[in-house]
């Protein structure tokens, strides 16, 4: 596959972090507006190969302090969804978590208010449908992600379409998180949850039974055959984040990345970008590293892209119409 022609094509994403994709010039011009150490900037990409996921997640601690007031949140939006569609993404869904950006007084409805402004500014401006889903983090008690749960609902904001839970697995499992998923559900959201970035396949098994139509990573299913059944009997999709997951060691290195098996077996997958510029990656640099180490043509492109808005918390209509975007588009080259 040619980078250019992979660029050009639409492409569908649903597994990116708001905070961990602002484009590193939106980083430096929103740091140049306040007294801000601009060294800092430099630990925010994160290493190419990271202790764990803890390690990976440092940067983001600088990244929040340049996230917390109405005007920051709406540029990091806008800049986020501009970046995507500048590379043909054309269904996105960004997801963040509220209580990250409330250090400076925001509330979480007007930090919902300033990513949805962005979002929709964006909207605009370029051929891209972005929806969000919100974050708790495990970190946060359960009262206080309920609390924020709550606070997001009473906006009504129709761009919010799922749930998800995100943070350091390894000490915070899904068993904790029952009642958060069933709140989000029985107010209308849709479930994708993290599960299985850190070796745990009965964290990924756990989060489908919670209602999750998505995992987000999932790697760890690659060792556990039940646990890759369930997914096929569920209709699973598996949100897939190449660079990001050899970055946190949830797999050790790209001969053990379980793409290519688990598009053997039928289990439903999608490519994403995960934290574009914390892993300094594009939706369009993932295919090419996947066409350099598997081989991968513009077929299994197309087919990957068609799974991940098969798994879109979105309409039928919008599935239907970008559904014929991408055949039209991948016709040539197929």
């Amino acid at each position: 596959m040619q980078k250019k022609i992979v660029q050009q094509l639409p492409k569908v994403e649903l597994h990116c972090h708001l905070d961990g994709s602002v484009p590193m010039e939106t980083l430096k011009k929103l740091a140049e507006k306040q007294q801000f150490n601009m060294a800092l900037l430099d630990q925010v990409i994160a290493p190419a190969k990271c202790t764990d996921l803890v390690d990976y997640l440092k940067g983001f601690d600088i990244i929040h302090k340049l996230m917390q007031t109405y005007e920051q949140l709406e540029e990091s939006a806008y800049a986020t969804a501009k970046a995507a569609a500048l590379e043909n993404v054309r269904y996105m869904e960004l997801r963040f978590a509220p209580l990250l950006h409330i250090e400076a007084d925001l509330t979480v409805p007007e930090v919902i208010a300033a990513v949805s402004e962005g979002i929709r500014r964006a909207m605009k401006q370029y051929d891209i449908i972005v929806n969000l889903l919100i974050c708790g983090m495990r970190q946060h008690s359960n009262e206080d992600n309920l609390m924020m749960l709550s606070e997001v609902m009473k906006t009504k904001e129709d761009l919010m379409v799922g749930f998800d839970m995100a943070g350091p697995e390894p000490d915070f499992a899904n068993d904790h998180i029952e009642p958060l998923t069933t709140y989000a559900q029985e107010k209308g959201l849709q479930i994708t949850l993290h599960a299985g970035e850190c070796g745990c396949a009965h964290n990924v098994v756990q989060a489908i039974r919670l209602g999750a139509k998505r995992i987000g990573h999932g790697i760890a299913i690659q060792k556990d055959e039940a646990a890759q059944e369930f997914c096929l009997e569920k209709g699973t999709v598996i949100e897939m984040c190449p660079t990001s997951n050899i970055q946190t060691n949830a797999v050790k290195d790209w001969k053990d990345y379980p793409l290519l098996d688990f598009l053997e077996k039928g289990i439903t997958c999608c490519i994403n970008t995960d934290n574009r510029t914390v892993s300094n990656t594009t939706l369009t640099r993932e295919y090419m590293l996947l066409t350099e180490h598997f081989g991968i043509s513009y077929a299994t492109m197309k087919s990957l892209n068609l799974s991940g808005l098969s798994g879109a918390f979105t309409t039928v209509e919008v599935k239907a119409k970008l559904s014929s975007v991408i055949e039209k588009a991948y016709a040539p080259y197929v």
